[in-house]
């Protein structure tokens, strides 16, 4: 007879290795059974390589459901995840209905990515375990990996609506439900997070987002409501409020609010323009803003008759739709208005930014001609002269801009431009020398006198050392680039000038760029190099009659 230690020792053994095998799992034969101890021994010592050689052993000796599994189990320990579903396919073959097999075989066919036969098995426990949540989670959460989500929003709905509130499943919905852009059930959704944790504030923004895309403004203000309860003080929380009132057409209430916010008593006739302008700006975005604008912009142009604000930014907005329209509606306010400077300079940019420069030129110049002493006027008059190629007709109104403002760097900056283009030697060279009395370190004006000079063939170390700058702190552009080379093909250093001139032409060809590195080359005595370069330019623009003049002297 055995003594009492070692009888209920071997008792507890047996429970932990069998406690959770049926009767069909055991191993029957008694050198298998004892090798199944000695493995689950080893095994529950961590000594997972030699329990493994025990199980295989026992597995020679009989092929049991339970040996299967436990070698499946340890195959998975030691990450050889492969094994372990082979060994886990053999255990299900043997025992079919054991649903802690299958669990293990569906968790090792996530591991190794295969979702499809994961789900298989799941979807298997689950109408066995129809109650088990976490099951159902799994199987939403493969419906997802395998980019399925309408599918795994029904397993995930399950548990919410028949079972429990759960964060994780929840957090799953939301994001589900946002993808689909369904914006009612992404904010139902994330109520229902609130009914779990009613103080975190993150979700409140989140849910009353969501109601703000629906859009639910209702419901939205409701929660910034809420949150404006726990902090008054919020100024962003305030402004999207506002915002919501505004959207509702309820601008009385949200210009009261948006004096508040303002610590004011009431809001001006400028705020409120700017608050109309501000979702103008922001219907680039949001298109509902648009709808906003104007109704504010309407309200104004009836509170405020006199003034041209309103009328403006309609006429604005509708030429989107009727440009042909807005050209008469605008000449019309500007004969009814024309004590504004500012009228014109927004009348005049209007059609300066679709590029038609015979109107902005029209427009600018009725400004400068009527407010002489506004330089906006005259440097946009100017500008737009320049831009439609009439240097001459922009050369009088870019001088009066710099004189009523001498450190416009804008006007400067163009004015020494049309200097150059108009061979004002004296004058664009005094400009520039005024121009770094303000700006000495300008790389775009450094750039454009260091050209300059190397045009007119003087101060050319001078020239070279400014341009110099503009490449130290633009190694990358282009024109930049050009202006270096082309001083230092000046100064006759071609093998350098050369190297500054490709740069320029990797970062992007041009028929100018070209046509130096043809000069370069002539002037190194490489004319096979110089027409291959200056015939490329020529297929950019074969109008270039002085390109083709070079060409043409080596025929």
């Amino acid at each position: 007879m055995l003594p009492m230690k070692k009888i209920s020792l071997i008792f507890v053994l047996f429970l932990a290795v069998f406690g959770t095998l049926r009767a069909q799992d055991y191993p029957t034969n008694p050198a298998a059974v004892e090798l199944f101890i000695e493995a689950k021994t080893l095994e529950l010592k961590d000594n997972y390589l030699a329990a493994i050689d025990k199980y295989n052993a026992a597995l020679k000796l009989e092929k049991a459901a339970g040996i299967y599994f436990a070698l499946s189990k340890l195959y998975s320990s030691v990450t050889q995840h492969q094994k372990a579903l082979e060994y886990g396919l053999e255990a299900i073959k043997l025992n079919p209905d054991n649903i802690d097999y299958k669990d293990h075989v569906a968790d090792t066919y996530i591991i190794l990515g295969d979702y499809t036969n994961a789900l298989k098995y799941l979807k298997d426990i689950s109408e066995k375990r129809p109650d088990d949540i976490s099951i159902m989670y799994n199987i939403g959460r493969m419906y997802e990996a395998m980019k399925m989500p309408s599918e795994a929003i029904k397993y995930y709905d399950n548990i919410t609506e028949n079972y429990m509130y759960d964060e994780t499943v929840l957090l799953r919905m939301a994001d589900i439900y946002e993808q689909f852009k369904d914006y009612q059930n992404t904010a139902a959704t994330v109520e229902k997070l609130l009914i779990l944790n009613p103080t975190d504030i993150n979700l409140k923004y989140s849910a009353a987002a969501s109601y703000v895309k629906v859009p639910d403004y209702d419901n939205a203000i409701r929660i910034y409501e809420e949150i404006l309860s726990t902090n008054p003080n919020n100024r962003d929380v305030q402004t999207e409020v506002i915002k919501l009132y505004f959207r509702q057409h309820r601008n009385s209430e949200a210009f009261e609010k948006y004096s508040k916010l303002l610590n004011r008593d009431s809001v001006d006739f400028m705020t409120k323009m700017d608050v109309a302008i501000a979702f103008l700006q922001a219907s680039a975005e949001d298109k509902e803003a648009l709808g906003v604008s104007r109704n504010i912009l309407q309200n104004l142009q009836t509170a405020y008759p006199g003034e041209w604000m309103p009328q403006y930014y309609l006429i604005y907005m509708d030429a989107q739709d009727n440009p042909q329209d807005a050209d008469t509606r605008f000449t019309d306010l500007l004969s009814k208005t024309d004590t504004s400077a500012e009228l014109y300079v927004q009348v005049g940019f209007y059609y300066y930014e679709k590029n038609n420069f015979k109107r902005s030129v029209d427009i600018f110049k009725a400004g400068a001609d009527k407010f002489p002493g506004d330089y906006r006027l005259q440097y946009l008059t100017g500008n737009s002269y320049y831009r439609s190629g009439d240097n001459r007709s922009a050369l009088p109104y870019l001088e009066k801009a710099v004189e009523l403002n001498p450190q416009d760097l804008n006007s400067l900056s163009n004015l020494g431009l049309i200097y150059d283009d108009l061979k004002m030697n004296a004058e664009c060279s005094r400009l520039y020398e005024e121009a770094f009395k303000y700006y000495p370190d300008n790389i775009l004006l450094l750039n454009n006198y260091a050209y300059h000079l190397s045009e007119v063939g003087e101060k050319l170390n001078e020239a070279k050392e400014m341009s110099k700058k503009t490449i130290e702190k633009e190694p990358d552009n282009a024109s930049y680039l050009d202006t270096y080379g082309w001083i230092l093909f000046k100064l006759k250093d071609y093998k350098n000038a050369i190297i500054y001139i490709d740069k320029a032409i990797k970062l992007g060809k041009s028929e100018t760029l070209l046509e130096h590195l043809g000069d370069i080359y002539e002037a190194m005595g490489e004319v096979v190099k110089a027409l291959k370069a200056w015939n490329e330019a020529l297929q950019m623009n074969p109008a270039n009659d002085v390109i083709q003049q070079k060409v043409n002297k080596y025929k």
